[in-house]
């Protein structure tokens, strides 16, 4: 599997009207969560996050929070956005 940590130029060549970066001083990291929410991992990852005082990003999965819907609740709850 091949990972990328820099956005390779050809995609910002196809998406030139997408923001790709910031100049700033400050040290931001943004966190993101897929295909939630799940009952067990969810929950978990929450609670990590909240002993860091940290928020994230989750993308959720329709069928998952109309299965889930008090962890898509508590995800909303505790302030991270979906």
């Amino acid at each position: 599997m091949k990972y990328f940590v820099k956005t390779p130029w050809w995609v910002k060549k196809a998406f030139p009207s997408y923001t790709w970066s910031v100049a700033t001083k400050e040290k931001v990291l943004y966190l993101t969560f897929d295909d939630g929410p799940h009952p067990e991992i969810t929950p978990f990852v929450l609670n990590e996050l909240k002993k860091v005082n940290a928020l994230a990003t989750f993308f959720c999965v329709g069928k998952n929070v109309l299965a889930f819907p008090e962890v898509y609740k508590q995800v909303l709850d505790e302030g991270h956005v979906v």
